[in-house]
């Protein structure tokens, strides 16, 4: 057996991505990698070295939705969804993670994801203000707190001890970890613990984006998995859940029809309808270029499931505006990397 890896690639592997410009100066360069996968998985395209391993984080979470459903978690439609997502922790986030819980028979005291405030601030302002709760943190606002009552949905209808369900031998992480290596057509090279407390695989870059293609496409192909359909399904028809009603993901999944997560630490992924995927990792772990290079990429590579008219619209609402003095001086740019990439 080969060791584990150690690290993801090196800074002086990496491309540029974007460039954010300020007046005229740009101020700041963005390296990693991204990766454009077909239908049938092969790559398209590549930037950096897409086959260096990376840790996908939340971007996972669809497959580890697929891994609860195949063990008889009773979620669907916004419950999917949210279990797909890394919420804001609103009422209405907070209310479908405790629905799942209260059908499984559990309280919020069964999730083991880390207590939070909700994450933005006039929903922490009602949460406080409501009579209802202590002014105390609570895990069901933590952004995976979905995922997290998928899993215990799945363990009370298979009958798995919900009390360890985080152990990565629990025999629902280890369903994970082979919806991992099914989808993405490659074994998981390491396993760390995510932010969450959930067990974090780590797969290359090209694995990542060839297996969000297979998720995405799934609604469409008679030889998917129909787990796998009903989390696209899910995610599509419930796009607030994802993220938030005006939190990029969000928009993304709304206005385009395109499946979108992000992960942490600068990791985006999108997937079209025919199965056409783009992974994207930023090595700095910033989010400032996951969106653009995506969305850029995905038009490039599916035309025809982009719709040229709203892509604008979306851009202008998921891109960071550059400002100062409260009026946009500059703009996030692509890097010639990119460019070079585009017709």
């Amino acid at each position: 057996m080969s060791p584990s890896p150690s690290a993801t690639f090196a800074l002086a592997d990496a491309v540029e991505l974007v460039h954010l410009v300020r007046n005229g100066f740009v101020e700041s360069r963005t390296g990693g990698a991204a990766v454009v996968t077909g239908p049938d998985g092969d790559v398209l395209a590549s930037l950096g070295p897409v086959d260096a391993l990376i840790y996908p984080r939340s971007t996972l979470k669809p497959f580890q939705a697929i891994a609860s459903l195949r063990h008889g978690a009773t979620i669907e439609g916004e419950q999917l969804s949210l279990a797909c997502g890394s919420h804001r922790g609103t009422a209405r986030h907070r209310a479908v993670a405790e629905g799942v819980l209260h059908a499984a028979g559990l309280g919020v005291d069964a999730l083991q994801c880390p207590p939070a405030w909700p994450g933005d601030a006039d929903e922490v302002a009602r949460y406080v203000a409501d009579l209802a709760h202590s002014a105390e943190q609570t895990p069901l606002a933590y952004n995976c707190s979905g995922k997290h009552a998928g899993f215990l949905s799945a363990c009370v209808a298979a009958g798995h001890d919900v009390g360890t369900y985080l152990d990565p031998e629990h025999p629902l992480q280890v369903e994970v970890e082979k919806v991992i290596a099914e989808y993405c057509a490659e074994p998981v090279a390491h396993t760390g613990i995510d932010g969450c407390g959930a067990p974090a695989a780590v797969v290359s870059l090209a694995g990542l984006a060839r297996g969000i293609g297979r998720v995405s496409s799934a609604p469409g192909r008679r030889d998917a998995e129909m787990h796998a359909s009903s989390v696209a399904n899910a995610m599509l028809e419930h796009p607030w859940a994802v993220h938030g009603e005006s939190s990029s993901n969000s928009v993304v999944l709304r206005e385009l029809g395109l499946i979108a997560k992000l992960g942490a630490d600068g990791v985006m992924v999108m997937g079209a309808p025919d199965g056409t995927a783009v992974a994207v990792k930023a090595l700095d772990g910033g989010s400032r270029a996951g969106n653009l290079v995506a969305l850029t990429l995905m038009a490039e590579f599916a035309p025809d499931h982009v719709d040229r008219e709203r892509l604008p619209e979306v851009l202008r609402r998921v891109v960071p505006v550059i400002e100062g003095g409260g009026r946009p001086v500059g703009s996030l740019r692509l890097a010639r990397p990119v460019l070079e990439l585009l017709d």
